[in-house]
């Protein structure tokens, strides 16, 4: 199936390794031409160079610290000296855990300029951009604790959960631009914040990381935790032509995880 993604330009945030990164990849073998970003100028140039040799598209490696104001617009200035953004995928790593009756003021505040004002600030930006050519793509990557809160994850599950309605508002007032904008929820998808997650989980029960992410596999009907590839594929059918009456939407990526309807 031809998506019709070639030669459209994508920028992923948070696109170094995990799902970012898995998402650019999907893109590219479409023929996406692409601006990457990351807080470590290293690990999205390796990235950068990576999705160039393997794919033969355009990939512009950018240095960015979501959470700083500053940066944010930086990587808004750089873009825009790069080329029009058709698809915009929001991806910012998660917050520290922390329990709701603990989070500091300064942990809210961080993860409020982190998670919410970041993806804020680039929709709000592409959008119009998008306007002006009559077609765009913005999704964002959330978690199942949108719908399904997560123990110890105060911080990312009220903020994702922010994002949500803030994208769910902006979808109704961009549709008629030929925009769509959705949200994906990951459910357990085995990356490097997964191994972190459990790892601490670990120390805590003194048990190890391996017993952690059996209990992990196995809480899944599925039986298994997903791939960056499943989900990043998804993201990529969405950032399609072929997904052009989908939009306002939250969808699970989860092996049958989530329980509510």
């Amino acid at each position: 199936m031809d998506l019709g993604l070639k030669s459209k330009r994508a920028l992923v945030c948070g696109a170094s390794k995990g799902l970012g990164f898995a998402v650019a990849k999907s893109l590219a073998a479409e023929g996406c031409n692409l601006i990457i970003c990351s807080r470590s100028a290293d690990d999205i140039q390796r990235a950068a160079s990576t999705l160039k040799a393997e794919y033969g598209v355009h990939v512009e490696g950018l240095t960015c610290d979501l959470s700083d104001a500053k940066d944010r617009e930086a990587l808004i200035q750089e873009s825009k000296m790069i080329g029009h953004v058709d698809i915009l995928v929001n991806n910012a790593g998660g917050p520290t855990p922390s329990s709701a009756s603990s989070t500091s003021a300064e942990e809210w505040t961080k993860g409020f300029s982190q998670l919410f004002l970041s993806t804020v600030q680039l929709s709000q930006h592409f959008m119009r951009e998008m306007q002006s050519s009559k077609f765009g793509r913005i999704l964002t990557i959330t978690s199942i604790s949108v719908v399904e809160p997560i123990e110890n994850l105060a911080v990312s599950t009220a903020m994702r959960a922010a994002i949500t309605g803030f994208h769910k508002t902006l979808a109704t007032e961009v549709a008629s631009s030929d925009i769509t904008v959705n949200t994906v929820m990951p459910g357990i998808i085995h990356t490097d914040r997964i191994d972190f997650l459990r790892g601490e989980k670990a120390k805590k029960l003194g048990t190890t990381l391996e017993i952690e992410l059996k209990k992990t596999a196995v809480a899944v009907p599925m039986q298994r935790m997903g791939r960056p590839e499943e989900l990043a594929d998804f993201v990529c059918f969405l950032a399609s032509e072929k997904a052009s009456y989908i939009t306002g939407q939250n969808f699970c990526v989860d092996g049958g995880l989530r329980r509510s309807w």
